[in-house]
């Protein structure tokens, strides 16, 4: 039995930069959806860009998979109904991109899961986070849920100034913004080689191109202790691909 599957509507669109768009979405469906899954991951279900019925298609059927991709759930309002998702866009085309430029009020978009937050370690007692634009989302969400104690630094890589963004982070979370349209770029590493050795107490979380999870995850496993229970990496994409 695969995860649950909803369909919603878009119920506003707004441009946060000129490479991130904020898209709620609403509807009945999402009545059970949980309340304690920010900064987790759904699978946002996209119609055929082909096809003349611009509703996707719901359901466990040969070759669905290829609709779906992963995006954070910014935020969940329950009384609303209403479910916040961002989406990088304005430099690269594929199948959830080429939507989000053209979506409108009204617009049918499938919603499956949710899943588990990834970066479950809030009270550590450090925090360190690399990421791209395509995991500020996840990034924000997840500062915005650390106790207003937790102490650390996070690295975000933006293509513009004009991409940063506001969000609630604790006073001694220290944000770094790496601006710059190349997302390989060699500063996520030279960020993590300034840090100490020792990161046994550090929650670490790491959402970027597969390469460079690669190359962050070689420097923590030939120079620092750390505690794998506390770490998450993903490649949120792939270059190769």
């Amino acid at each position: 039995m695969g995860p649950k599957m909803r369909m919603t509507t878009v119920t506003s669109v707004t441009e946060l930069s000129p490479h991130m768009k904020r898209i709620i979405v609403s509807g009945d469906d999402l009545k059970d959806f949980p309340e304690d899954k920010k900064s987790a991951h759904v699978k946002a279900i996209f119609p055929d860009p082909n096809s003349a019925h611009k509703t996707p298609k719901l359901g466990l059927y040969f070759g669905f998979k290829k609709w779906m991709r992963s995006y954070t759930v910014r935020e969940f309002n329950k009384e609303r109904l209403e479910l916040t998702l961002d989406f990088a866009v304005n430099d690269h085309k594929g199948l959830a991109t080429n939507w989000a430029v053209q979506a409108k009020p009204g617009d049918k978009l499938g919603i499956a899961g949710p899943g588990e937050p990834k970066h479950t370690n809030l009270q550590e007692d450090n925090h360190l986070f690399f990421g791209d634009i395509t995991a500020l989302p996840a990034i924000a969400a997840t500062l915005e849920q650390l106790p207003a104690s937790a102490k650390g630094k996070a690295w975000i890589q933006v293509p513009t100034e004009l991409d940063k963004q506001s969000f609630i982070a604790p006073k001694d979370i220290e944000i770094n913004w790496l601006v710059t349209p190349n997302k390989l770029t060699d500063k996520f590493l030279n960020a993590f080689a300034a840090e100490p050795e020792d990161l046994m107490h550090t929650a670490i979380f790491i959402a970027t191109e597969m390469s460079i999870v690669k190359q962050l995850k070689q420097h923590l496993q030939t120079h620092c202790n750390y505690d794998k229970k506390k770490l998450y990496a993903s490649a949120y994409w792939d270059m190769k691909k």
